[in-house]
């Protein structure tokens, strides 16, 4: 018996992934971690809006840039740097994009809890 089955075709061409779909798996890596509440609401500076995530393309690498909402009665530091592991690793892992930072900027804290 011959095993003459259609081969799957050789793929050739580009992959784009959109900025929007990075700030997307930022913004849910996020909000997994204990102690961020959400995502802060888009803040209208002097010069322009600053969305709560956003990304810099610097050298073939991505820079993430999240302004957040975090709990009362968490370390900061902590919960930034749990951040930060977090979206690095679920951007990496599921685009296959280079992370060189992640800046957390802790923009409110809710004492609603």
């Amino acid at each position: 018996m011959s095993n003459n089955y259609p081969k799957k075709p050789e793929v050739s061409g580009n992959v784009r992934i959109s900025e929007n779909v990075i700030c997307s798996i930022a913004k849910v890596a996020a909000l997994d971690v204990d102690g961020v509440k959400a995502a802060a609401e888009q803040h209208v500076s002097f010069f322009r809006k600053q969305a709560p995530v956003s990304i810099a393309v610097v050298n073939d690498m991505v820079e993430i840039t999240m302004r957040l909402v975090l709990k009362n009665g968490y370390r900061l530091t902590s919960v930034a740097e749990q951040v930060q592991k977090s979206v690095k690793n679920n951007v990496q892992s599921m685009t296959g994009v280079i992370v060189s930072k992640v800046h957390v900027i802790a923009a409110e804290i809710a004492f609603d809890e």
